[in-house]
């Protein structure tokens, strides 16, 4: 009798295969809600403080139900995760009642799908557990590794690309210029910046000798007659000089 004692009073104590894979899926929940976190963060500080909690209690949960598998952890994550399934689905069918983004829905998301896969796991599991008295142990060490080996490996499947979904959604935001605008390229055709003014190309728009006008000048300037009685060697200065020297007939 005291060997029999020993050993229920031991697998009473013991987490079950369902607590195992209670405790991997909150584990997961949890990284995607921090990874999600900082996007939340930077749109509403309340959201984002909201998302840190989450992550935190369910971290916490999923360590503390390892050691002490009782009546009291199992109901403390089945209330917390049905209240985050149920903001969740508030968020994503009739909008948030406050915030930034009142009364709009949110999209669903491949992050979303799994983190509401992993705490489903979790209100299912403790929901069981609590109907039970005392969770069953593991009939042997094998099984213990058997079953925390395939629920780390499909939990981890999971959350790998959930937290990059997440991480990836949260650099997507604010990066663009701040004002708005669009960056000014370089167009191939005209070869000047976008936004600056038509300015003509010194070096294609003349050629030598085509009388067109340098430095400024009018394009239909053209030189001054010379005098037609002026002698053959006195060269023109265009009307100047001739108040210098009375002219003789």
């Amino acid at each position: 009798m005291g060997a029999r004692g020993r050993k229920e009073t031991r697998g009473a104590g013991d987490p079950g295969a369902g607590t195992v894979i209670a405790s991997f899926a909150s584990l997961g929940a949890a990284a995607v809600h921090v990874a999600a976190a900082p996007d939340h963060f930077a749109e509403w500080w309340a959201a984002g403080v909201f998302f840190y909690a989450v992550g935190a209690f369910q971290a916490l949960w999923a360590v503390a139900v390892l050691r002490f598998p009782g009546p009291a952890l199992m109901a403390a994550g089945l209330v917390a995760n049905v209240g985050v399934v149920a903001v969740w689905a508030l968020s994503r069918t009739a909008g948030m009642p406050v915030g930034p983004g009142a009364g709009v829905p949110e999209e669903v998301t491949g992050a979303d799908a799994a983190t509401v896969a992993f705490e489903a796991v979790v209100v299912l599991v403790a929901a069981f557990g609590l109907r039970r008295s005392a969770s069953r142990g593991f009939a042997s060490p094998f099984r213990a590794v058997a079953v925390a080996g395939a629920a780390g490996a499909l939990v981890t499947g999971l959350t790998v690309p959930a937290v990059q979904s997440a991480l990836s959604h949260s650099h997507g935001h604010g990066h663009g210029p701040a004002d708005g605008s669009t960056p000014h390229g370089h167009s191939e055709e005209d070869g000047h910046g976008a936004g600056s003014p038509e300015q003509p190309d010194a070096h294609s728009s003349r050629a030598p000798g085509d009388g067109s006008a340098q430095d400024g000048a009018p394009a239909s300037a053209t030189p001054a007659p010379r005098d037609a009685d002026a002698p053959a060697g006195e060269a023109t200065d265009g009307g100047q000089g001739h108040d210098d020297e009375p002219h003789g007939h």
